[in-house]
């Protein structure tokens, strides 16, 4: 977790909190010293705390810097209160890297503070260079170029990384290249024999997805899931639908998820209620942690579902087998677009294994980092099922490189078997428990009375449902 600090004040200090609260992220916790609170997001996340005074003022600044903040953003609209609040925060942190807004032509870093770790973003330089490149025949800056989809990235490779102290030449690079590296404000073009080092920047060009999963594995970004799809763990139990045995084991089971998933809430919502020595069982595991919610109007699921999502910042669904077998309810969960997480009679404790069976690649790819996040939170090794009646295609061994890249990051076991049969068979018959990963496509929302005569892994996934199995959203374009 990154700490941050932000001394904001201004119209551009307003519309970079905006920025910040919109494009969250979970591994970063701010702090924020403002003294007009109007310029603060209307729904702040958890991950940021707000504290109103002027920064200017030494003694009131040095009680936060007790907090050894790993970055520091001074954005402010008054040069005299930015460079007040800069000399505030030398006198007791000369080491730190702190970025500064200048808009008032003059050179913090080089002629006044001579300070090698402050950054100085020039306004009025960067406003001439977004001008300069309407201008014709003339070379366009790199944040012009291609697609403008994530395919050109640029990563800061901090002090820890995997990635420190290796070669270029010893990082297999998939669908993906480092193609600068810069240090110390100089280009280097990269060579296999080329060392990486810490704050070194690298530039990265390759598929937007991999690219992404390229960015956990420098920042370290494992056990996050499950950002980005939401920050919190949402149980959605329906007594008129559910077993008691099934509810039961709901709530001895997510009681050791929640340990396992650091840093999160657990919210549970219980519809339906039926019986009440039940209900207060699921009330009991309130706490600061867990927050029980019963609707006692039997409103619409859908509804229910939908508000409990966007008002919680929901990231993953946890459901039972017999809710996630009403057709109805499987439809709910697909339009959320959010991970499921169905669980089963074999306890997550238990597992020792991640499954995934090969199927479409562009889904494949997709849900590939969340594959790896997720065994790495609950210490599990990756099998993957290699199964292709027609032989294997030059996309699906593209996709099976791609795995083993990532595996070789993130530092866990990748077994890959190769089956010559439906692999659902198999694994229908093996005695060692595991956790199913599957894409969430229309194939799973589709009803299994069709899928009796199909040999699709995803339509068939129900018949591994002894397992705990999590369905990732793919894009369904």
């Amino acid at each position: 977790m990154k700490k941050i600090l932000i001394v904001a004040d201004g119209i551009v200090a307003k519309h970079f909190l905006d920025r910040v609260v919109e494009t969250y992220v979970s591994t970063n916790e701010y702090t924020v010293v403002t003294v007009d609170r109007s310029i603060l997001p209307e729904n702040l996340p958890s991950n940021i705390v707000v504290y109103e005074f002027d920064p200017t003022s030494y003694i009131k600044l040095s009680k936060i810097l007790k907090r050894d903040f790993d970055d520091i953003f001074i954005v402010m609209k008054n040069r005299i209160d930015a460079e007040g609040t800069y000399r505030n925060i030398r006198r007791d942190d000369p080491e730190s890297r702190i970025t500064l807004y200048n808009r008032w032509d003059i050179r913090f870093g080089q002629d006044l503070f001579q300070d090698p770790n402050l950054i100085e973003i020039d306004a009025n330089e960067m406003i001439a260079a977004r001008l300069y490149d309407f201008l014709p025949n003339v070379p366009v800056i790199a944040q012009n170029v291609g697609l403008g989809q994530g395919e050109i990235m640029e990563v800061l490779v901090p002090f820890g990384s995997a990635y420190v102290y290796r070669h270029i030449g010893t990082i297999i690079q998939n669908q993906w290249r480092i193609v600068a590296l810069y240090r110390a404000n100089q280009l280097i073009l990269p060579k296999p024999s080329l060392m990486i080092k810490p704050n070194d920047v690298l530039l990265l060009v390759g598929k937007p997805k991999v690219l992404e999963s390229v960015f956990r594995a420098i920042k370290r970004e494992q056990g996050q899931f499950p950002a980005p799809f939401g920050e919190h763990l949402y149980l959605f139990v329906d007594m008129a639908l559910e077993s008691d045995r099934c509810i039961e084991n709901l709530t001895r089971q997510v009681t050791y998820l929640i340990r396992r998933i650091k840093g999160r809430r657990l919210y549970i919502r219980v519809t339906n209620p039926t019986d009440p020595k039940l209900l207060e069982k699921i009330k009991a595991l309130d706490s600061d942690r867990v927050e029980c919610i019963v609707d006692y109007r039997n409103q619409e699921p859908r509804l229910l579902m939908e508000e409990d999502v966007i008002h919680h910042n929901i990231g993953l669904i946890i459901c039972g087998r017999d809710l996630f077998e009403e057709p109805r309810m499987r439809r709910i969960l697909f339009d959320l677009r959010k991970p499921v997480l169905q669980i089963a009679p074999v306890a997550l404790q238990e597992l020792k294994r991640l499954v995934l069976i090969l199927s479409d690649e562009k889904s494949m790819e997709s849900i590939s980092a969340t594959v790896f996040d997720v065994a790495s939170q609950l210490d599990l090794d990756v099998e993957l099922f290699d199964y292709k009646p027609e032989g294997e295609s030059e996309a699906e061994a593209i996709v099976l490189r791609h795995y083993e890249n990532l595996a070789d990051i993130f530092s866990k076991k990748l077994h890959i078997r190769k089956e010559a049969h439906n692999p659902i068979r198999a694994l229908s018959h093996e005695q060692t428990p595991f956790l199913q990963v599957i894409p969430f496509s229309e194939k799973v929302v589709s009803r299994r009375i069709f899928a009796l005569f199909s040999t699709d892994v995803e339509r068939l996934a129900y018949k591994l449902s002894r397992n705990p199995q999590l369905y990732v959203p793919v894009d369904t374009e």
